[in-house]
């Protein structure tokens, strides 16, 4: 039998909708989620947040700890996700990383290529602090999927 709550994804869902709510205060109007944007023919990208009318476009990444090298991938990607935006679109749109966890922050603000390609192309990061009760939530799914880099 498989395990399937090993890789539930509801604790994420909440958080990225507490996250998103957390942002919509912060930018003082709403955002629009779950949307496909056009690129080109028959390319599209899934922000976790978006705007066209106030050209904003964000990836929430909703972890806490040490980052594995798949996750440091992910982040990447979406970083590409975003600079592809504004290459396609021809404008600029207020590029947003936004996080739920200081060490995080901490590699995304620090020494490493990422870091600096956040830094050269303008993307911001924006930390959401998470009430304890979401914050274990997510501490206890990523334990459950294996996700936490002791090393």
């Amino acid at each position: 039998m498989i395990d399937t709550t090993r890789s539930n994804s509801e604790e994420q869902r909440s958080i990225e909708n507490y996250v998103i709510r957390e942002i919509e205060r912060i930018l003082g109007f709403p955002l629009e989620r779950n949307v496909s944007v056009q690129l080109a023919d028959n390319i599209y990208i899934n922000p976790d947040f978006y705007s066209n009318d106030q050209t904003i476009v964000g990836e929430i990444y909703a972890h806490v700890g040490t980052l594995k090298v798949g996750q440091q991938r992910k982040i990447s990607q979406d970083i590409l996700k975003l600079l592809l935006l504004d290459k396609s679109k021809d404008m600029s749109y207020r590029k947003i990383i936004t996080i739920v966890d200081d060490t995080v922050e901490k590699y995304l603000k620090g020494k490493s290529f990422i870091a600096e390609s956040i830094r050269q192309f303008g993307i911001e990061i924006i930390r959401i602090n998470l009430p304890d009760e979401l914050y274990c939530k997510i501490q206890n799914a990523q334990s459950r999927q294996n996700l936490i880099n002791n090393g």
